[in-house]
């Protein structure tokens, strides 16, 4: 009963903390335009053309370079 308890105390704990994770990483999406160049970078653009950042991609996801 009491590893019930526990159990139950802890999931109440934690559960508003990982919806306060998942709302940060929905907001913190990148603002821009990706073309990707010759060299198999993508450059990120913004509204007016100007270079932001380089980015690779590393196990499925986009790293940041410059």
């Amino acid at each position: 009963m009491k590893k019930l308890l526990v159990i139950f105390l802890s999931v109440l704990l934690i559960s508003p903390v990982w919806a306060d994770f998942e709302a940060k990483k929905a907001n913190n999406l990148p603002e821009g335009v990706f073309r990707k160049t010759r060299s198999g970078e993508y450059a990120q653009y913004d509204k007016k053309g100007k270079k932001i950042g380089v980015y690779k991609i590393i196990n499925g996801r986009f790293t940041k370079v410059k």
